[in-house]
């Protein structure tokens, strides 16, 4: 198959409409058969209608119930066409699929004895030949037939009309959606599922009936995710005035499913590690995360579905938009503050990496070679930030301004970016031209900062200037529209009037500084003396600061900011500098010595007792070294790891008395209870026990196996067998024998067994996962083992980075990949950094890059990604 880029520039609006559709599903063991009946309107005469299709069989081909013969139409490896079509016409295309040999969990496969489709992004093409592209909307009719006793459960879009017998212990239902969609949001799932019912109320009266399916035996841990959609339907109404527009509302959880989860009107296709849970099974960190999904998928009703997006390359336009919807939602059911760190600490170890690494793409990429290599972090979380930003210009009351009046003119509707811009700038009477091109250019912009304090005039200078580094086919950008908010302090920590005319302020009354020009100079009047610097608050805008704050003006932010994104910023700044020395120090051969004045602010932060616990945790937290890599200009895995390790050490040396006093605190305080602040006070008591495990203290590690035993809910068993996998305590292989003989028959829960012991720090790691890999309960056609695993493994810097990992890897991608390529595209991501090693480590990833480069029938989902490494 011939593999070229498709282009944004290429876009051609479609020449057909398709008025409404049809389908017939007919469901048995070895085949199924589907009857697609469509009528269509020509809208450009003459020319031939392209349908796309992959690895189907046909069946039969008619127009008007005419039958086509193979003269009448060609096929290809992809597209059906034909030449000559009336302006008006009813197309009708039989096709049989063979679903439980469908490996890549694309169109309509079978999942543990369950159909399930997934269509997004171009999967509705592996059921029938149909103009697969999201700005053909239309109504779909469905009816489903198959076995009554082995699929009693029989779901579409849109609402039940009826369900009957049909004779020979068969059964049919028919579903039928009023709203037209586009075809990669329709879903069909049958099979026999336990469920759980509620029902939701709108503001304008509707009854809803809410349903949650899984596995029987599982259902009642549902319970979470229902009440998660109910929260998110009453929020979606109180902030952005947002009913529900069907009488039903269905989630389904399939253990086999290549993403989190599936907007699908009506009918939310879910993998289920993001429904089941139970203060057994799922961690603190579980519940909320599906909390999350779950309002992001209901949040897509209005955002992704009711208004959609013209062509793959504007994916941003739902994903992004509605990534800030659910983080807003999160942030309104949490604590605002903590979720913002969460959020960006999320965006910088993934995103900003993106942006450095050989895959950098715009929001809105001009090009691809395979569509669901959108599906990354460019386009969900710096597009979620793009989003952030229009509302921090604007202002909230601003932005629901905008958002109502997108809603108003865009409702039913295939659109653009710059539909969407237009719709939130044009009723703030704001100019978003400048602003657009963070769609259009990658990267992660820099900001540098320069001071100045004029005493005798009681002028503060701020000047703010403006880069970008060169990315893939970008080599120089223009200048961005930056929203800077900010605040000046005096010595006592108390806001200062910000007297400076170049300063804006938004419809809440925000302090925000928009950088629009290369360089510009802020002076601000009126001031007795020299001010600090509070810059980039709430994290407003996704770039990185070149900032030489002297490390006074750090530790008093540290202490004072009146921002608790800042606060905690300035925390992870200095461990920053803290890391960077002590990598310095190793590469000389030097003695490991620790900066105490960081020592003591984090025995400060330790012992503040008004301190929020879930954001002591927070304070606490080091960076990553995911974080670590952006910043130091090699990948040095070994120095990395001790600078780390050296830092916790002596924290935890420095702070024992006080880390046990935490534990015990509050250990088994509430064990069983979903409350937000109890959630915080567990963060802060187990990240209390990692710090005292670095100390190595076997009664130390007696502790950690007793709260193993002794835990009453997951989130205490996982962190005591995390801490336990990745030391060589006396302990280790007890409790991970027992949570494999105890979880080995549940999917989702033993995916937390490979995780933890994929991000160990352990000399022989790699024979271990091998080892693993051969466990009963791993299956490599299971995209949860893959990522639990062995995409885990790839994102552990210290045990990854060698010639036989390197290698190990590769040849799973080369196993995976014929067999389901968006998984397969998922582990490449494991060399996105190859450009940041060290000369000898960089020649051995880019040796194994070039041989999976070379496999003849590779897929351009793998291509693509591995030949960007490669340039």
């Amino acid at each position: 198959m011939k593999q070229e880029k498709i282009y944004l520039k290429d876009y051609i609006a479609p020449a057909f409409a398709v008025e409404s559709v049809n389908l017939d599903f007919i469901l048995n063991e070895d085949f199924c058969r589907v009857i697609a009946k469509s009528k269509f309107k020509t809208l450009k005469a003459g020319v031939p209608l392209h349908l796309n299709g992959e690895e189907l069989k046909l069946v039969s081909v008619k127009i008007n119930d005419k039958a086509l013969t193979a003269a009448d139409y060609q096929l290809t490896d992809e597209e059906m066409i034909i030449a000559n079509v009336p302006s008006e016409f009813t197309l009708e295309i039989e096709t049989q699929l063979e679903p439980q040999n469908n490996t890549s969990l694309e169109g309509l496969y079978k999942s543990n004895g369950i159909f399930c489709t997934q269509c997004e992004a171009q999967g509705f093409r592996k059921i029938t030949w149909f103009m697969d592209r999201p700005d053909v909307m239309t109504s779909y009719t469905v009816t489903i037939e198959a076995d009554k006793a082995k699929y009693p459960v029989l779901l579409s879009n849109g609402d039940r009309i009826k369900v009957e017998d049909i004779g020979n212990g068969r059964h049919k239902a028919y579903w039928r959606d009023p709203h037209k969609k586009p075809c990669y949001l329709f879903a069909l799932v049958a099979g026999d599922l336990g469920v759980i019912r509620d029902t939701f109320t709108t503001s304008g009266g509707r009854k809803v009936n809410l349903e949650v399916y899984a596995a029987h035996g599982k259902q009642e841990r549902c319970w979470h995710a229902m009440e998660s959609l109910q929260k998110s339907m009453k929020w979606d109404e109180e902030v952005f005035g947002r009913e529900y527009d069907l009488n039903e509302y269905m989630i389904v959880a399939i253990d086999d499913f290549n993403a989190g989860a599936m907007e699908n009107k009506g009918l939310n296709i879910f993998n289920s590690r993001l429904v089941l849970a139970d203060s057994n099974s799922a961690t603190d960190a579980d519940f909320h995360a599906i909390e999350s999904v779950v309002a992001h998928e209901y949040f897509h009703n209005w955002t992704g579905n009711r208004v959609t997006l013209r062509d793959w390359f504007q994916l941003s336009l739902k994903e992004g938009l509605t990534v800030f919807r659910d983080q807003e939602f999160s942030a309104d059911m949490t604590d605002r503050g903590v979720q913002r760190i969460e959020d960006v600490d999320s965006l910088r170890a993934g995103q900003f990496a993106e942006d450095a690494g050989p895959n950098a793409h715009p929001v809105r990429p001009e090009s691809c070679m395979a569509v669901d290599n959108f599906f990354t972090m460019t386009i969900y979380e710096k597009g979620s930030e793009l989003i952030r930003m229009m509302q921090t210009i604007v202002g909230r009351k601003g932005f629901r301004k905008g958002m109502d009046e997108y809603f108003r003119r865009h409702d039913g509707q295939a659109v653009t970016t710059e539909d969407f811009a237009a719709a939130i700038s044009e009723p703030n009477g704001k100019d978003f031209t400048q602003f657009k091109r963070w769609y259009n250019q990658s990267g992660t912009p820099v900001v540098a900062i320069q001071e100045r304090f004029d005493d005798k005039a009681g002028e503060y200078h701020l000047t703010l200037e403006q880069s970008c580094p060169p990315t893939p086919n970008q080599p120089k950008k223009d200048p961005f529209h930056i929203p800077l908010m900010m605040g000046l302090l005096d010595k006592s920590g108390k806001e200062l009037n910000l007297n400076c005319e170049k300063i804006e302020k938004n419809s809440d009354g925000q302090n925000v500084i928009e950088l629009k020009a290369q360089k510009e100079t802020y002076v601000f009047k009126g001031l007795k003396e020299r001010p600090v610097l509070s810059i980039l608050r709430e994290f407003s805008a996704p770039v990185n600061l070149n900032w030489e704050a002297s490390e006074e003006d750090l530790y008093f932010l540290m202490e004072k900011d009146t921002d608790s994104f800042n606060r905690r910023e300035m925390a992870q700044k200095l461990a920053l500098r803290v890391m960077s020395d002590l990598i310095k120090q190793h590469g000389q051969g030097k003695e490991l010595k620790v900066d105490q004045r960081f020592l003591k602010a984090m025995t400060t932060v330790m012992s503040d007792q008004n301190m929020d616990a879930a954001f002591k945790a927070k304070m606490l937290q080091l960076p990553s070294l995911a974080i670590l890599a952006q910043m130091e200009p090699v990948l040095q895995p070994v120095a990395f790891d001790k600078a780390r390790q050296t830092i916790r050490k002596e924290i935890a040396r420095g702070n024992k008395e006080a880390l046990l006093a935490t534990y015990h605190k509050y250990h088994n305080v509430e064990p069983k209870s979903r409350d937000t602040k109890i959630f915080g006070q567990r963060l802060l008591k187990n990240q209390a026990l990692h710090y005292l495990a670095e100390l190595n203290d076997p009664a130390i590690f007696d502790i950690v196996n007793k709260q193993y035993w002794e835990a009453q809910n997951m989130t205490d068993r996982m962190t005591a067998l995390m801490i336990l996998a990745d030391s060589e305590s006396t302990h280790r292989e007890k409790v991970l024998a027992d949570f494999h003989d105890n979880w080995k028959n549940d999917s989702v829960v033993i995916n937390k067994w490979f995780t933890v012991q994929a991000l160990a720090h352990r000399p022989h790691i790699l024979d271990e996962i091998k080892a693993l890999t051969k466990n009963p309960t791993f299956n490599i056609n299971n995209p949860n083992n893959v990522y639990s695993l062995l995409r885990a493994f790839t994102t552990n810097i210290v045990s990854f980075n060698n010639e036989k990992s390197y290698e190990f890897i590769a040849d799973k991608i080369i196993e995976i990949d014929p067999k389901n390529p968006q998984v397969a595209a998922r582990l490449c991501s494991a060399f996105n950094f190859v450009g940041k090693l060290e000369p000898q480590l960089k020649e051995l990833a880019m040796k194994q890059i070039k041989r999976m480069v070379d496999v003849p029938g590779l897929s351009k989902n793998s291509r693509e990604l591995l030949q960007s490494a490669l340039q």
